[in-house]
């Protein structure tokens, strides 16, 4: 039989998509969602994008950011895919379907959470994601959507038809996917108990900040800074009165009430001599 060779992944067949991020994508998601959005603000972005992009009759006129937000869009579908590809993930006849049981149809409507036959599983969020469409036909998608930005109206709705529905479902999903990946410090895959997992082409190091990752690490740091000079007469304090406490500083040991020794007084240290007193 022959052995069929995968294509290895390159940064340039990416639009935006490093090496470095290639080589470990947990760089890309340690800054996006580490630094630069929480889960809900970009699942609200998302959401907005879509519908600017499908109906411009819905977008904020004053808003400039949606291009930006496509972009973004991109670059994270393209770090979905290196994880799709590098894991080997399995493509799926009916990626559409969301709901194995009604315990993840409830766990969406009372707690929001995204899972399959009542796990949270990203892995299965990306598999679905990849076998709705080839990361080829996502490009045509999301460029589709930027290029919708540029017109106030659309002389049809059927460019992208009843799957806007499914490609804006679908895009939430993997934001939230790649935010648990993220949680998680990696992705959660279930193995068989004999399999030892042992990580291939680790790659120790740290992808440059953004400038708002950069601003907060500053802001970080200056606060950081600020606490300790509070702080430090404090500490000083409290060290001093420990050495005072100790004897360390030569001064008697002092009790509660002023007094030195046990706080009952001398009537307790010698009780033979007050019963010849009596």
């Amino acid at each position: 039989m022959a052995k069929i060779k995968q294509k290895k992944l390159k940064a340039e067949n990416f639009r935006y998509v490093t090496k470095r991020v290639i080589k470990n994508p947990m760089i890309y998601l340690n800054n996006f969602f580490g630094y630069e959005y929480q889960i809900d603000d970009w699942m609200r972005t998302v959401s907005l994008t879509v519908h600017a992009g499908a109906y411009p009759e819905m977008a904020c006129p004053d808003a400039v950011e949606n291009g930006y937000h496509c972009k973004q869009l991109v670059e994270q579908v393209e770090v979905a895919y290196v994880i799709f590809r590098q894991c080997g993930l399995k493509k799926q006849k009916e990626p559409l379907n969301f709901f194995k049981s009604s315990d993840d149809y409830y766990a969406y409507v009372y707690r929001g959470e995204y899972s399959f036959d009542g796990q949270i599983n990203p892995a299965d969020t990306l598999s679905k994601f990849f076998s709705f469409q080839s990361m080829k036909k996502w490009y045509n998608t999301l460029d589709d959507l930027m290029l919708s930005f540029t017109q106030r109206q659309v002389p049809n709705y059927e460019q992208f038809g009843d799957k806007i529905t499914a490609i804006h479902e679908l895009l939430l999903r993997l934001a939230q996917a790649l935010y648990v990946i993220y949680r998680e410090g990696g992705l959660p895959l279930q193995m068989p108990s004999y399999v030892i997992a042992k990580p291939t082409n680790r790659f120790e190091g740290k992808m440059p900040l953004s400038r708002l990752g950069e601003l907060m690490h500053s802001i970080i740091d200056k606060r950081q800074a600020e606490a300790a000079v509070e702080l430090e007469p404090i500490f000083e304090k409290a060290e001093l009165w420990d050495k005072h406490r100790n004897g360390v500083d030569g001064a008697a040991v002092v009790d509660g009430d002023r007094d030195q020794g046990n706080s009952h007084g001398d009537q307790e240290a010698n009780p033979t001599t007050d019963a010849a007193k009596g």
